[in-house]
């Protein structure tokens, strides 16, 4: 992957960067992730694509979304000791779950960044009922209800997380790499 002079310089210079995601299904937050991930030079490690790596027929269950965390934890983990910033591009709509990746950062070093992708509510269900991401949704659910369901329990950021927030509604490349320059997180 291609590395920038920024991530180079953040890898040899200070701690890598943990970029978390923040926001409703469909917000936008792996279209947010993936522009990151081209400015940074970030490693992107996805929960939707590392869950149909490991299990070709999910179930969704608990043990496969215990399973599926360990491992994204396990190569978020490793990355960050070996200096390099990750995009955890995941559910993590509740404290408890960013809290158990700032912990990660406590251990290796890393600096987390919270990215909050706001989008409103319609816009973003519309996006996650698409056919597309039909693989995504439990059997036992409609993906109406999948959204409905994952939307109560979205917990905004608490002040001392000091989110980046980003309009999912359009997102662009160069709006995400304003919000990182205006974070201090890159420089022009």
């Amino acid at each position: 992957m291609y590395c920038s002079y920024l991530q180079a310089y953040n890898t040899a210079m200070h701690h890598p960067i943990l970029y978390l995601m923040l926001g409703y299904p469909g917000a936008g937050k792996t279209t947010a992730a993936k522009f990151i991930a081209e400015l940074t030079g970030a490693t992107l490690l996805s929960s939707d694509e590392l869950r149909t790596e490991l299990f070709q027929q999910p179930t969704f269950s608990q043990a496969e979304h215990r399973s599926l965390y360990e491992e994204l934890n396990k190569h978020t983990e490793e990355l960050l000791r070996a200096g390099i910033g990750v995009i955890y591009d995941a559910n993590l709509n509740r404290f408890e779950h960013r809290e158990e990746k700032y912990d990660i950062c406590v251990r290796t070093g890393a600096k987390p960044v919270l990215i909050w992708v706001q989008t409103p509510s319609a816009m973003a269900k519309a996006r996650a009922v698409h056919d597309s991401r039909q693989h995504l949704v439990p059997p036992n659910e409609t993906p109406e209800d999948m959204f409905d369901r994952i939307a109560k329990v979205i917990e905004p950021p608490k002040p001392s997380e000091h989110a980046i927030t980003l309009d999912g509604s359009s997102l662009e490349r160069e709006t995400v790499k304003q919000a990182l320059e205006h974070a201090g997180l890159l420089t022009s």
